[in-house]
């Protein structure tokens, strides 16, 4: 953890460890969570996020969202879970979000109070008092004390959903369909690109991206396969295209001269000349570069895809 960040959770009394940090503010129990470069990048969220745990109604929990949007903070983002509220953050620096970290606990912490919610003495899942049935978790990257019962309730849910997702059908069929659509996809997007004067393997990431949501929307089950198979199917896909890219080529060429030839034996021949030989073959090294760098760049949402739930 950033050591300015750090001191200011040490500061308000909570217990640091790693990149995360919990303890009881104001009442309220808070957890702290700082993302590195890359899991900020691949969630999309501010780097510096911190829940404050407590129990609130559906009604209780209007009024505190409204009561937040009045104290308007800025470079904050929020959001409601099942066990509080999430604040994610960020500034132009480290130092600058930590002078403002004061002024924003206090602003949430009234906002919680003064709105019925909870505090550290409730479970925040489920409201009811802790006595002897209080225990620790770790829940989408935070930590927090919850009823013992509620976390066997998480648990039981979460061997559920694992158990129904690894007796279901894996659908290899419907979701190499979804492949194939995807990389189909990526064909019509590398052909209008390249004839626009760019790089044609651009559509190899439309063809991951593509291939790997339509993979699940057809059926196919989000597994290790769904990655061989997607990434598969585009390679082969990328590389038609680059064939038809010059097949199209030959085919502009008849065109334009008007000699009496089929585009396949036009094809043949430009294919015979030493430069367009050398640039196809540039092409297809470009295209299997950007294909693996389309990989990298999506393996983030592939894995997400096929990670099961463990429990908490």
């Amino acid at each position: 953890m950033n050591k300015k960040l750090q001191e200011f959770c040490v500061g308000r009394g909570m217990e640091v460890f790693g990149s995360r940090a919990r303890g009881v503010v104001n009442g309220y129990e808070v957890s702290v969570n700082e993302l590195n470069v890359n899991q900020a990048s691949n969630s999309g969220e501010y780097p510096y996020q911190f829940h404050f745990n407590f129990y609130a109604t559906d009604d209780q929990k209007r009024d505190i969202r409204n009561t937040l949007d009045n104290a308007q903070i800025k470079r904050c983002n929020r959001i409601f879970t099942e066990y509080g509220l999430k604040i994610m953050l960020t500034d132009f620096t480290v130092g600058k979000l930590v002078e403002r970290l004061p002024e924003i606990f206090n602003t949430v912490i009234s906002a919680i109070s003064s709105n019925g919610g909870l505090d550290s003495n409730y479970c925040p899942k489920c409201g009811k008092e802790f006595a002897d049935n209080k225990c620790e978790i770790s829940i989408d990257g935070f930590n927090m004390s919850i009823d013992r019962e509620c976390r066997d309730s998480i648990n039981a849910e979460i061997e559920a959903e694992n158990k129904a997702f690894e007796e279901a059908p894996n659908n290899y069929l419907r979701g190499f369909a979804g492949a194939v659509v995807g990389g189909v996809a990526g064909v019509v997007v590398a052909i209008i690109i390249n004839l626009m004067g760019y790089y044609a393997a651009i559509g190899s990431i439309v063809s991951i991206v593509v291939g790997t949501i339509l993979y699940q929307k057809f059926g196919g089950k989000p597994t290790k396969m769904m990655i061989v198979i997607v990434v598969g199917t585009t390679f082969v896909f990328m590389m038609l295209s680059v064939v038809i890219l010059y097949y199209v080529y030959a085919a502009i060429a008849v065109a334009e001269t008007g000699v009496d030839m089929s585009t396949m034996e036009a094809f043949k021949i430009i294919m015979q000349d030493e430069e367009i030989r050398g640039d196809f073959y540039l092409d297809i090294i470009i295209t299997v570069v950007i294909t693996i760098i389309g990989v990298v760049a999506d393996f983030a949402y592939m894995s997400r895809s096929t990670k099961r739930k463990s429990n908490v």
